[in-house]
């Protein structure tokens, strides 16, 4: 685990009077659904605060992390546009403006951004709706979490991230699939001799190739019984 941020002990390091214990072993299936090398982004203005959080995920044996550091909104801002993590633990509180903030502007609602988890010091429920309903994924109350605690946290957020934008995904799928149920079920020109049919650009497609694009479709042929009498009067009906 590396930690490039000036001041901080290597993720991993006790207290003076010796190292920390490691966490017991965690699920590994519950961790499967992590990467190899979990990529964190720490926002957090305490020097005190972000030197826990690294010892506390060095407590975490299984993880192989790489953290980054940011101390104000700005510069966490600046961060997230310039690389990609796959958790962010943000304090409540910074110098330049708090989470909501920098939620709003990592615009977490529509989910264009990395998994957040709050941290801080107020322990009431009007902080956690305000936080979650601004797009973060949880909250820890700063000093009373441990390893165990902050592992299953950064786990569950992460899950609960990759569920909500596969949900998203299936939500522009069906509004597009809708979309072009509403374009079959309005007026198409279509050509009276061939069949083709003119899309809104003036291109026009066979009446095969027009269906199968717009709906994902495979289509089969086969006869008629009036064209089977017509063009095959000499097959058994």
């Amino acid at each position: 685990m590396t930690d490039p941020s000036p001041g901080l002990p290597p993720a991993g390091a006790g207290p003076p009077g010796g190292p920390d214990p490691a966490e017991p072993p965690g699920d590994p299936a519950a961790d499967s659904i992590l990467p190899a090398t979990l990529r964190l982004l720490i926002i957090d203005d305490d020097e005190v605060d972000r030197m826990r959080l690294v010892r506390l995920l060095g407590r975490i044996p299984e993880w192989t992390c790489e953290i980054q550091v940011a101390v104000d909104r700005a510069s966490g801002l600046a961060a997230l546009r310039t690389a990609c993590y796959d958790c962010v633990l943000l304090d409540f509180r910074l110098p330049d403006g708090d989470a909501t903030d920098v939620l709003k502007e990592a615009r977490a609602v529509e989910g264009e951004c990395p998994p957040f988890v709050i941290q801080t010091v107020l322990d009431h429920e009007d902080t956690a709706i305000k936080v979650l309903g601004k797009g973060a994924q949880d909250y820890l109350v700063k000093g009373t979490f441990d390893a165990a605690l902050l592992r299953r946290t950064i786990r569950y957020a992460i899950e609960r991230d990759r569920l909500i934008k596969e949900r998203n995904r299936l939500r522009r799928e069906l509004e597009e699939a809708s979309a072009h149920i509403k374009t079959l079920e309005g007026l198409l020109p279509i050509c009276s001799y061939c069949k083709n049919i003119r899309d809104k650009d003036g291109v026009w497609h066979r009446v095969e190739d027009y269906i199968a694009d717009r709906n994902k479709m495979a289509l089969s042929h086969g006869i008629c019984p009036d064209c089977m009498r017509k063009h095959y009067p000499w097959f058994p009906q």
